[in-house]
């Protein structure tokens, strides 16, 4: 049965479970996203962390480039998790800005609750560097654990 001919009761009850179903799965989706940058972080920072603290006990001049490396591998995957948590928060800044100002807009009688609702749909968009960022990072996490365990070898 399609949603104008389901009774009114029942469309309100699906209606209801279709809003609780949303917020579960985004409630689902922001965690996950979250769980995963802070995993990325805790790698990358770790990696940098013990790369550090083996070039201090062996002593800067007597390590190869291989440890220098894998270093600079883990500070970049830092680095690029931080761009990314960055954009991130300016992103989702500028939503909530743009928000505001087409509520306001409509509680004034400027514009439409349909013109807002598609306003907000076009910029509620997603962007490469979303992904591009957290991949390169935990991308540099990988190529420098094998750079560091090669240079052990």
């Amino acid at each position: 049965m399609s949603f104008s001919q389901t009774p009114p009761q029942q469309r309100q009850e699906q209606i209801g479970f279709i809003n609780n179903r949303w917020r579960q799965l985004y409630e689902l989706e922001k965690e996950s996203g979250q769980t995963a940058l802070q995993f990325l972080f805790l790698t990358n920072a770790g990696g940098a962390v013990a790369t550090l603290a083996f070039i201090g006990a062996i002593g800067a001049g007597k390590i190869g480039i291989g440890a220098k490396l894998a270093l600079a591998f883990f500070v970049v995957g830092v680095i690029l998790l931080g761009v990314s948590r960055a954009k991130q928060f300016h992103h989702m800044s500028g939503l909530f800005k743009h928000w505001k100002s087409l509520v306001a807009a409509y509680f004034s009688d400027k514009t439409t609750y349909d013109y807002i609702l598609g306003e907000d749909n076009k910029k509620a968009v997603d962007d490469i560097c979303d992904y591009v960022f957290p991949y390169a990072s935990f991308g540099c996490f990988i190529i420098g654990s094998i750079v560091g365990f090669i240079s052990l070898i």
